[in-house]
């Protein structure tokens, strides 16, 4: 799974807080004044030391991003933002992954603004459905970034133990004391076959193609 936002940035948000609209739609959408505090709350809830866009600003993302990929049904940079808040649901929901309350939380707002009917551009949008969402993950994903990377690895390493016992992943016992053995096991496997190759070719000399008599 790519989670490398920065391979598809959504385009620029400016950097003032949301202030007095001169525009009161964005993607034919007509904003309501609960949907855009809505926003407001949950992004300052994620970032309080973040200049929030105005509306204006998001308008303007919208337009370009409509122009950009028009004939799509979603534009890349919001599916993929998609994509990982759906994984960030998924390790909220893994007991045996155990995530830590304060990142429970950032989930958990994150989740119920997505969820919620009032909100800026709903999913049904063509090409910018979502874009209010994927904005929210921006905020959220220094801090979520690091976790979802080791959950990923934990699901991987999970599957691999299981079918080693020929059990599912859900029919083992199986959290973060075990993921951390068998990744560290993995690590030295790693180093210990890229030790192997460099001692291969140190250990081999070199053919002589030429002779002179």
């Amino acid at each position: 799974m790519n989670m490398n936002l920065a391979t598809l940035p959504l385009p620029g948000m400016g950097d003032n807080r949301c202030g007095q609209r001169r525009r009161q739609r964005i993607a034919g959408i007509d904003l309501g004044t609960r949907a855009v505090r809505r926003f407001q709350l949950a992004a300052e809830s994620l970032h309080p030391q973040f200049a929030i866009p105005d509306i204006d600003a998001i308008a303007s993302a919208a337009r370009h991003l409509k122009q950009q990929f028009a004939g799509t049904w979603r534009a890349p940079c919001i599916q993929l933002r998609l994509r990982c808040l759906t994984a960030l649901r998924a390790m909220s929901q893994e007991q045996a992954w155990g995530l830590v309350d304060e990142k429970q939380e950032r989930i958990a707002i994150l989740d119920r603004y997505a969820s919620a009917e009032d909100r800026l551009i709903p999913h049904s949008v063509p090409v910018v459905g979502g874009l209010d969402d994927a904005m929210l993950v921006d905020l959220a994903w220094p801090s979520l970034q690091p976790d979802l990377v080791d959950y990923l690895s934990f699901r991987r390493l999970r599957i691999e133990e299981a079918a080693m016992r020929g059990k599912h992943a859900h029919e083992i016992a199986y959290g973060r004391e075990q993921w951390q053995e068998s990744r560290l096991a993995e690590i030295r496997l790693l180093a210990r076959n890229r030790a192997c190759g460099r001692e291969a070719y140190a250990a081999t000399a070199m053919p002589s193609l030429f002779r002179f008599h």
